[in-house]
């Protein structure tokens, strides 16, 4: 625990106890209460929302959420700059990650990614043929932890981290928002839907750089690139705007017919909406872990 938080600790006790022995000895005149930390009750506001944000403070600048440099918790499988086979190393990393991304990682923020859910991911696509604007909400994706990695490139003076894995099956489930236009043709459309992907080889690029925080080592990502191939999908949505079903069987005969062209028309704005996802995603973690702790010198 730094000494800064440990300051923050002592100063917000006695600014706890100094303002219960005013309440205490108060004249009994007083009509407003506040209730902060603790479920103290403050006969001050001023004093309360001071307290409030030295608290605040504390926990944004100690690093109170980030793992000790010392530490090797039992989902990090940490490598050393120096080894031969770091490449193999990182491969390795990740694969003994799987199970700790099925059931989540509370200890840094991080969710269980089987099923991965994601709120909202938008895609645009302004040219080609199909043309569209597409919003998707309450996205609930399955298999997304069957992944094998096919190859891994690591350069640790420049925190770049090339992969390529594989996942045999995804299934996904949602609400879309869809409007534009398909070849010639208008489409407005609002409803739910359902996709599966099979055989699915996806390739990533990290450039990360490093960050200072509290004297210690992070890596943040600073772009994500991502790129995908898959042999086989399907479709079927159901609309629910404009009142009739025979929309919906037209529109899921019209995906699942040009399933292929209508993919890579759409992939651009596809890799840009789940590149932007999981650099986010990315950074929730990395930001929480120490480079010393998976990367040793």
């Amino acid at each position: 625990m730094s000494r800064l938080f440990l300051l923050c600790i002592f100063t917000s006790i006695f600014c706890l106890l100094e303002t219960q022995s005013q309440y205490s000895v108060g004249d009994g005149l007083l009509t407003t209460r506040t209730t902060v930390l603790l479920g103290h009750s403050c006969p001050d506001n001023m004093k309360c929302f001071l307290l409030f944000g030295l608290w605040l403070g504390c926990l944004a600048t100690s690093g109170w959420a980030a793992l000790s440099v010392n530490s090797t918790p039992p989902y990090i499988k940490p490598c050393r700059k120096s080894d031969p086979e770091l490449n193999n190393c990182i491969k390795e990393s990740f694969d003994h990650l799987r199970p700790y991304l099925i059931k989540g990682i509370p200890e840094i923020k991080l969710q269980s990614i089987e099923p991965l859910k994601i709120p909202k991911m938008a895609m645009d696509n302004g040219h080609g043929a199909v043309r569209v604007r597409a919003q998707f909400s309450n996205i609930t994706v399955y298999g997304a932890t069957n992944y094998t990695i096919l190859d891994v490139k690591g350069n640790v003076t420049t925190y770049k981290i090339e992969l390529s894995l594989g996942i045999p099956r995804i299934e996904t489930t949602g609400s879309y928002d869809v409007n534009g236009n398909v070849l010639l043709f208008p489409v407005r459309s609002r409803g739910d839907f359902w996709a599966m992907f099979t055989n699915i080889t996806g390739s990533g690029k990290i450039y990360g750089k490093e960050v200072i925080k509290n004297g210690v080592r992070f890596m943040k990502t600073e772009k994500l690139l991502v790129d995908f191939k898959l042999t086989k999908s399907k479709f079927k949505v159901r609309d629910h705007l404009n009142g009739h079903n025979v929309i919906g069987e037209a529109m899921n005969q019209f995906l699942n017919q040009n399933a292929n062209e209508i993919i890579e028309e759409m992939k651009p704005a596809a890799t840009a909406a789940i590149g932007k996802h999981f650099k986010n995603f990315l950074n929730g973690a990395f930001l929480q872990v120490p480079i010393p702790v998976w990367l040793k010198d």
